[in-house]
């Protein structure tokens, strides 16, 4: 949405959204060992001859960030001609800022353009042909007629171009393998994001341990303790480390039997509540994701039985983590410790198995700068590689007592993986240390 301003320049409406600036990087740590610069892209990433076109700000497109590094409330531009060929287009506003900032070859000004566009600028009936236009001298200045763009690509700016004789081609997937691999760096800003996450989820579970028991529920200053009052603490927290979440659940007691319900209005003794966490980190744009689940008072024993048989199949799973491991062989493995609990689950060959409380979700998937990336860990044919970071987060789910869900974030190593969950998995908040079966060190 280009406009411009009483100057001359070109410039693009200010936003409500805060400017964050680009954290320094981290040191390097000896394990697990990451390439500190990645490699050229895979022949199937950008082998083919169109240069790639993104457009967009940066908070909300992560392709944007991952090909410049710079953060923009405001729309930019990317024309990505190959490794060490991205050139970003910004307001004049900004360019100083992403001369300093961006990690591209080239930054280049809006108001570096001709008269002549500035004209046809103003004349656009409409911002999507305003935009068009924009882009299209973009083009034009690089000599460019035949791009490949994103799925997150505006569809009316693709019609905008295609009108002036731009080659429009969408392509799914791109930087979809470049970024499933992290670096050594961007494995640190994950563990930073989900450092501060345990943080978090730990204050929630104190609150949880130090609450009264009362008629059979959790209170807190004399109120019922409730999902959305951990919501906040987990949140505050958060903030206070500089990260912030989408949403975060804290669910207890039958409600927790849907894995995705946020808050229960009251969290009962003796049923599980469920923590599932994920972070987001302010200044290194990377997620986190977490899930630990705990219970005040002495569960029944169908719980106790559920708690059981979700930490051995996590377990099963993580044993079968390494690269070169196909990850549908991951939730299998999860699978069967299950089936051998007595436990059925949704994917075929083990759905047939009759039973209340069921593993109805995929065991994990990738992390990154979107919450849900490659690789996914469930029935998708995909082998692991060295630096995926993945979850691995098996659960039972029965509607009359609620849900069992541990979740760790590892990074996938040649031999095995690295934990980045070093949170312990204690399920009886009021049992004595060391209780077999309930407490344990994350593995």
């Amino acid at each position: 949405m280009a406009d411009f301003c009483n100057d001359g320049s070109m410039e693009i409406p200010e936003t409500t959204t805060p400017r964050i600036q680009r954290p320094e990087q981290s040191a390097p740590v000896e394990s697990p060992s990451l390439p500190e610069r990645r490699e050229a892209p895979a022949p199937e990433e950008l082998a083919a001859p169109r240069p790639v076109l993104l457009y967009g700000e940066s908070f909300h497109h992560p392709n944007v960030f991952y090909r410049t590094g710079f953060l923009a409330p405001d729309p930019v531009v990317v024309i990505d001609e190959g490794p060490g060929k991205v050139t970003l287009w910004v307001n004049g506003m900004e360019y100083e800022r992403a001369r300093k900032e961006a990690n591209v070859a080239s930054v280049r000004s809006f108001s570096d353009l001709s008269p002549r566009v500035r004209e046809l600028v103003k004349q656009a009936a409409t911002p999507e042909e305003r935009n068009a236009v924009l882009i299209k001298a973009v083009l034009e200045a690089q000599g460019i007629t035949k791009v490949d763009v994103d799925d997150e690509f505006p569809a009316v700016i693709s019609d905008g171009l295609r009108a002036y004789g731009i080659d429009v081609r969408p392509r799914l997937g791109i930087y979809q393998q470049q970024r499933r691999i992290k670096t050594q760096s961007e494995m640190l800003a994950i563990k930073a994001t989900q450092d501060a996450g345990m943080d978090a989820l730990q204050r929630a579970i104190d609150v949880i341990k130090k609450a009264e028991i009362k008629d059979g529920l959790l209170y807190r200053d004399g109120k019922p303790l409730t999902g959305d009052d951990l919501v906040s603490v987990v949140e505050q927290r958060l903030l206070e480390l500089g990260c912030s979440t989408d949403d975060s659940i804290c669910c207890g007691g039958p409600d927790s039997s849907d894995p995705h319900k946020a808050t229960s209005p009251v969290l009962r003794v003796g049923l599980p509540i469920v923590l599932d966490i994920f972070p987001f980190h302010k200044k290194n744009r990377f997620w986190g994701d977490m899930t630990r689940t705990v219970v005040r008072g002495t569960p029944p024993a169908e719980v106790m039985a559920m708690w059981n048989a979700v930490k051995e199949a996590q377990e099963a799973g993580l044993k079968a983590v390494k690269a070169g491991v196909n990850a549908k062989d991951i939730h299998i493995a999860v699978c069967e410790a299950l089936r051998k609990r007595g436990y059925g689950s949704s994917t075929p060959g083990y759905d047939d198995i009759k039973s209340t409380a069921r593993f109805i979700h995929g065991t994990g998937h990738g992390v990154g700068l979107e919450i849900h990336e490659e690789p996914h860990v469930g029935g998708s044919d995909v082998v692991l590689k060295e630096g995926d970071i993945i979850t691995v987060e098996p659960g039972l789910y029965d509607p009359q007592f609620g849900g069992i869900r541990i979740e760790d974030l590892i990074v996938v190593t040649k031999d095995g993986f690295v934990q980045l969950t070093t949170l312990p998995k204690i399920f009886q908040l009021d049992a004595e240390p060391g209780t077999a079966r309930n407490a344990a060190e994350a593995p």
